[in-house]
């Protein structure tokens, strides 16, 4: 199951204890309504799950957006 909780001030979607997306600005409304909709997909079909090749794939896309807000 999916959750949200607090990582340096911004919002992280959790599943099982391990952090699998952050969400830029602080938008917690979208966080949680991202994290419900994760949810709702698991229960309609467990095969559709963030795996490890997705968490690698969006932690080098938030390093290039990082890379690219910090020389903007």
């Amino acid at each position: 199951m999916y959750s949200t909780k607090s990582v340096e001030g911004y919002p992280a979607i959790v599943r099982n204890g391990r952090n699998v997306l952050s969400v830029w600005n602080r938008d917690w409304e979208f966080a949680y309504e991202l994290c419900e909709l994760l949810n709702e997909l698991e229960d309609v079909d467990p095969e559709l799950r963030l795996n490890e090749d997705d968490r690698k794939w969006l932690k080098a896309m938030d390093a290039a957006f990082k890379t690219e807000v910090k020389y903007a």
